[in-house]
């Protein structure tokens, strides 16, 4: 056809010019220019053979454009991708492709920036992180490649960025024009995330005080009792029993090196304890004695003895190294209903619910690029509670919105448009069509294809594409719940947790239960705030000084009693090793609202 088409050869893509590209390469008969979401736009177009068309140096790219009457239009510019079609005819048809040169890592470097929480959160990944499709899966958006300037862009699947296109009913032809369904929406969605992970921390408890505090209560000598001085009056014993650095005892704990314990005489009054008892005389011979009596056995056989018993006094220092390593396992389960039209004759059979399991090991204290883990300190109990954990659930949330919004869109309509109009369409835009044959008069959605025809006959039309959501819309608002501390407004917030509180989703249209409410599978110990009285399940010192001097002055054998009373030291410590604990998290949810752009429960 003579204008007011213009096709220009390129070498490769370049700013439009109205003057340079308003030329006529080749003589156009017909062409087509369609994109469907998510895909190139092509052109088609049949031309003239002009022969060599596959000649060595031949320019690839190419710029159409149309005179509308008062300005050149840019309609396309793309590359030629398949061999040029009936090559011995008349005409022959040529096939472009609106693909940037660079488009894999314009696409890759675009994708990065998509990468923020939670709508992009590596915990849950365990594939290639570098996959830029994956980054769109919680966005419920689609690439979208600009036909004219090549620009890589992503858009959402229910509402476009770019406007919306009004098509009156007067705008678009009786015959050429179509109501169809596709598959049937999910009701529901159901996702089951599990985390597994291993809670570790390490440090030193520093036990000298409370050994010394437990050797002050079982009585000392000394009015004075200085940082890690104990007495006994079995100080060999204790002495060599004392534990020495580097023992292992098991449960991730281990005597450290710094552990020590001596004589502390030197910086002390050195004190004896003299005991006095009757014993046997060692030279009585009682068969020599003329006088057998009783009385004259006590007096002649027996005599009195003093022993003495040194009263030790260690200097001790007693730490103990610990490393935990305790297997964490934590599962969220979430239920999300879509608040569609009543489109469903079972709407919660199994044909109209989804599942989506997940499940990943280590990543919540696998270091990010910039070295933070996830998690933050390894050692918590749990990580889903935390902001870092509300991000990984607003994730799995997010995708479950994906999901049941593109499931929603069960309407498709289509329709002929005139040339004018179609040619301002994209695939960023929605469109709104006014037919009395529509339920309400009128439907809208996003503009899902679109076709722009130009025949050799000398017609012009577009026919366009529109998925249209059978939700009820409206919104959402989370419920504030009850303050658990002190009256709402006293403090700021997230100074205090409410019972029943709910949380929103960035896309605010998602409102689930906080996690707060649940109780974390535990056993008690919290590694982050480990100290010697937490740490310790149980230390006990057994015959000390005082009971030592007490059974002394009560033994008839004094010289024996400690034999069976030595000084003991018992510390039980928790066990931080070897331990499982699961627990599972199952918020509830408010219904998700859906767009509502036709009303199928109209009259």
């Amino acid at each position: 056809m003579a204008g007011p088409f213009f096709f220009a050869w390129i070498a490769a893509p370049e700013p439009f010019d109205p003057i340079a590209h308003a030329i006529e390469d080749e003589q156009i008969v017909a062409l087509t220019i369609s994109q469907e979401e998510g895909d190139f736009a092509s052109l088609q177009v049949t031309v003239r053979n002009p022969g060599g068309l596959l000649a060595a140096g031949r320019r690839s790219w190419c710029w159409l454009s149309w005179d509308d009457g008062s300005e050149i239009v840019p309609l396309f510019c793309g590359r030629i991708v398949a061999v040029p079609e009936q090559l011995d005819g008349e005409t022959v048809r040529l096939l472009f492709m609106a693909r940037p040169p660079n488009y894999d890592s314009v696409k890759s470097d675009y994708a990065e920036g998509l990468k923020v929480l939670p709508y992009w959160d590596p915990v849950w990944f365990l594939g290639d992180l570098t996959d830029a499709d994956a980054v769109l899966d919680a966005y419920g958006a689609q690439w979208h490649i600009d036909r004219v300037t090549l620009e890589l862009t992503h858009s959402d699947e229910c509402e476009g960025e770019d406007g919306e296109l009004l098509i009156g009913e007067e705008d678009h032809t009786y015959d050429n024009f179509e109501v169809s369904y596709t598959d049937p929406p999910l009701s529901q969605f159901e996702i089951e995330g599990t985390l597994t992970w291993r809670q570790t921390g390490s440090g030193t408890i520093d036990l000298t005080r409370r050994i010394t505090q437990a050797f002050k209560d079982e009585k000392t000598i000394y009015t004075f009792v200085d940082y890690g001085l104990i007495t006994t009056l079995t100080g060999d014993g204790l002495l060599n029993a004392w534990p020495k650095g580097g023992t292992d005892f098991g449960g991730g704990w281990t005597v450290s090196n710094d552990t020590r314990i001596g004589d502390a005489s030197g910086s002390f009054t050195r004190y004896e304890l003299t005991r006095r008892y009757r014993g046997i005389r060692g030279t009585y011979d009682v068969s020599e004695d003329a006088d057998r009596t009783l009385s004259a056995y006590y007096i002649r056989g027996k005599q009195d003895y003093d022993i003495t018993f040194e009263v030790a006094a260690f200097e001790q220092t007693t730490l103990f190294d610990w490393a935990a390593d305790r297997g964490r396992t934590e599962i969220i389960k979430l239920t999300m209903i879509a608040d569609i039209q009543a489109v469903l004759e079972e709407p919660f059979a199994e044909a109209n619910i989804e599942r989506l399991t997940l499940s990943a090991s280590d990543t919540v204290t696998e270091p990010d690029a910039d070295g933070v883990m996830p998690i933050g300190d390894a050692g918590r109990k749990a990580y889903l509670p935390t902001d870092r954990g509300a991000d990984s659930v607003q994730h799995l949330l997010l995708l479950g919105r994906a999901k049941l919004r593109h499931a929603a869109r069960v309407v498709e309509v289509k329709c002929r448009v005139p040339w004018e109009t179609g040619i301002g369409a994209s695939l960023r835009m929605n469109a709104r069509i006014f037919d009395r044959r529509l339920p309400g008069g009128e439907a809208a959605g996003k503009i899902t294809g679109y076709e722009l025809t130009a025949a050799g006959t000398g017609e012009f039309w577009a026919d366009l594409t529109i998925g249209c959501a059978v939700g009820h819309g409206g919104s959402i608002i989370a419920a504030p719940g009850v303050p658990d501390y002190v009256e709402d407004g006293y403090v700021f917030s997230g100074y205090q947790s409410a019972t029943g509180a709910e949380i929103m989703a960035p896309t605010g249209d998602i409102a689930y239960g906080s996690l707060d409410d649940t109780e974390i599978d535990d056993d008690g110990i919290d590694l982050l705030t480990l100290d010697a009285r937490s740490a310790v399940e149980s230390l006990t010192v057994t015959n000390g000084l005082g009971p030592q001097v007490i059974g002394l002055n009560e033994s008839d054998d004094p010289a024996n009693a400690l034999a069976d009373a030595p000084t003991e030291v018992c510390v039980q410590m928790v066990p931080l090793t070897d331990v499982e604990f699961s627990t599972t998290f199952t918020p509830a949810l408010q219904p998700v609202p859906i767009p509502r752009t036709i009303d199928l429960e109209a009259a």
